[in-house]
């Protein structure tokens, strides 16, 4: 049986109360279940307070056989920012100031270069990209069964990354790099010509993020990913494209994370989907949970399995 985490974004706290919640026990500095383990769904770094100690959590269960890890966008992220290019001038992903403040965090207990970023880099290499049996599927953000196809003819169907492909999957618009883009930062379409909106900050958006775990929702209106309702009434209501998302089949549950639900109590997108990032590391100090879905027999998803915990900010204030 299995437990579903989403989202730590280096909150380690958080996740050992999740844990606890769950009925693991910490044995010999790692946590087990005599009858579950947990699939974590990628992103354990950024952001946080405690990056050290929420990898050697998430990695301490890996090793122990008690947990398999995911690799999300962060960890992506975090190795191509370890990668020099082959000229020596730069990284596969590059040190502007922006890339580097979104990574500061982890870079403040890794730095950079040192033989401890060095283990934890080769370690996010070890993490599969998606992770599937007879009962669910399990992703960072966006099960696309065609851009997965894409990913396993470069990497293996164990959805390794690999150092013979890292420079095409850091090659914008190589079909690996579009592959990997959809699958662990999500599908984003680009609005009809003319067609645009302010988002929450103020800033121009001429494409969305999709809700592709949705077969049924046919125009730019309906799949947008977006929380302001009077935002979304202004948006296009033309049809998408032809076979501009993969529909998802619903022919099992699928679990990801990555798209940052705020304010609200975890429960299911659909019977076939659950995202389980509900904001853990939000700015909002208010309203942030860790949140975990405890897998039975169900060939459906279960509002009542579940699991989460208030993130320590939103305690104390």
């Amino acid at each position: 049986m299995y437990d579903f985490i989403g989202d730590i974004d280096g909150h380690a706290d958080e996740l050992r109360q999740l844990l606890v919640k769950l009925e693991y026990e910490q044995h010999d500095e790692t946590w087990s279940h005599q009858q579950r383990k947990v699939i974590f769904l990628g992103d354990y770094i950024d952001r946080g307070p405690k990056q050290k100690e929420t990898i050697d959590i998430v990695r301490g269960m890996v090793e122990a056989g008690n947990a398999i890890a995911l690799m999300g966008n962060h960890e992506l992220n975090a190795i191509g920012f370890s990668i020099a290019t082959a000229d020596g001038k730069g990284f596969l992903r590059p040190h502007i100031s922006k890339n580097r403040e979104q990574h500061q965090k982890f870079l403040d207990e890794f730095p950079f270069g040192s033989s401890k970023y060095k283990e934890v880099i080769a370690w996010f290499k070890t993490l599969p990209m998606c992770f599937e049996t007879t009962n669910f599927r399990a992703i960072h953000a966006c099960y696309d069964s065609r851009q997965l196809e894409v990913i396993s003819d470069h990497l293996g169907e164990e959805y390794l990354i690999n150092d013979k492909f890292l420079v095409e999957a850091f090659t914008v618009g190589s079909q690996l790099y579009e592959a990997i883009e959809v699958c662990l930062k999500g599908i984003e379409l680009d609005l009809p010509a003319g067609m645009s909106f302010l988002d929450k900050d103020g800033i121009e958006r001429h494409n969305v993020r999709c809700k592709w775990w949705d077969p049924q929702l046919k125009t730019f209106k309906e799949v947008a990913i977006i929380s302001d309702e009077n935002i979304r009434v202004n948006l296009c209501d033309k049809e998408l494209p032809a076979n501009a998302i993969a529909e998802y089949d619903n022919l099992k549950p699928v679990f990801f994370g990555h798209y940052w639900h705020r304010g609200e109590t975890p429960q299911k997108l659909s019977d076939f989907a659950a995202c389980l990032d509900y904001s853990v590391a939000s700015k909002d100090l208010t309203i942030g949970k860790l949140a975990a879905y405890r897998m039975g027999n169900e060939s459906r998803l279960d509002n009542d399995h579940f699991v989460y915990v208030d993130s320590m900010y939103a305690k104390s204030n």
